[in-house]
């Protein structure tokens, strides 16, 4: 049995772990938000870069690529599909995987990535990539 004591104490460590989750969950916003606008500006850039003409309809898509890009990037092995899928999510962006799929080949055939080898299932930046 708990006493009155134990029980206040209790109580006042629970509305601090909300606050806490509280607070967390704005900080997660927040990064969330910049993340937006890093990935945004990063696709501008790409587009640029690319000769690519930035409007409504590519927008989308070149913020996707460029995060896919990203999540390359961070990989020493490559990448499987799924994977770059997973890497995506992880990072809070949702993706159909046959969307994923065609933003891949685009990738792909603007040289910006490539096979690890011949045969193999992963993907990897190409050195125009990283520039």
């Amino acid at each position: 049995m708990l006493s009155e004591n134990d029980r206040s104490y209790i109580a006042q460590l629970e509305a601090e772990r909300l606050n806490l989750e509280r607070k967390v969950e704005e900080l997660q916003i927040e990064i969330r938000l910049i993340n937006n606008l890093i990935y945004k500006k990063k696709s501008e850039s790409l587009a640029f870069n690319m000769s690519e003409k930035l409007n409504k309809k590519n927008s989308e898509r070149l913020f996707y690529e460029t995060i896919i890009l990203q999540a390359l990037a961070s990989s020493q092995q490559g990448l499987r599909t799924s994977e770059i899928q997973r890497r995506v999510a992880t990072i809070g962006y949702k993706i159909n995987y046959n969307t994923l799929r065609s933003y891949v080949t685009k990738l792909r055939d603007k040289n910006l990535i490539k096979k690890k080898a011949k045969n193999s299932y992963k993907w990897v930046q190409t050195p125009e990539a990283e520039q």
